[in-house]
């Protein structure tokens, strides 16, 4: 008879143990079921690209870069409703600013945009404005930025482009 007391005594401490085993492995599988998915708050926004003129604002559709690992330049294409309605930018730099200047000096900047036309800082002498590189992410192969300057059509006229950014663009390396 003792050997069945202690025998119910051994089996109601092993019951209680049990018991508080599987509670706490409930607690862990709940909290673990409720705690927020860290992936959510590392999307990138989606890529951008926008820049104002005589008060339009001009918005991509589409809008892809290419990185060129030769000579260190990187070249964003964007366009919005048809392949005569772009923008392109090319420079040569990963982080910091660059002057948007004369062809082979800096930064290049190009609109080609119904009721607007085309305008190049191809035609210009000196610095026509600012490329500034937010970030450029090598291992993400995104590129963020802003941009500002003036640009000349054939006939020489000029328009300021102001408040130019580029956001997470995606970059494809050559």
């Amino acid at each position: 008879m003792l050997a069945y007391h202690f025998y119910q005594l051994i089996n109601l401490k092993f019951m209680k143990k049990l018991k508080f085993a599987g509670l706490l492995l409930a607690a862990m599988t709940m909290i673990a079921a409720c705690s927020k998915d860290n992936d959510d708050d590392k999307k990138e926004e989606p890529a951008s690209l926008s820049v104002e003129y005589n008060g339009v604002t001009w918005e991509a559709t589409t809008v892809t870069a290419v990185y060129n690992s030769a000579n260190g330049s990187t070249s964003i294409s964007a366009s919005r409703n048809s392949p005569t309605d772009q923008v392109a930018i090319s420079f040569s730099i990963t982080t910091g600013n660059e002057a948007i200047t004369e062809p082979g000096e800096g930064a290049m900047f190009s609109i080609s945009t119904p009721g607007l036309g085309n305008y190049t800082t191809l035609f210009v002498n000196g610095v026509v404005g600012e490329l500034t590189i937010t970030k450029y992410d090598m291992e993400k192969k995104l590129a963020s930025g802003t941009f500002h300057c003036s640009a000349k059509n054939f006939d020489y006229d000029v328009v300021e482009f102001t408040n130019g950014q580029f956001t997470n663009v995606p970059v494809t390396i050559y």
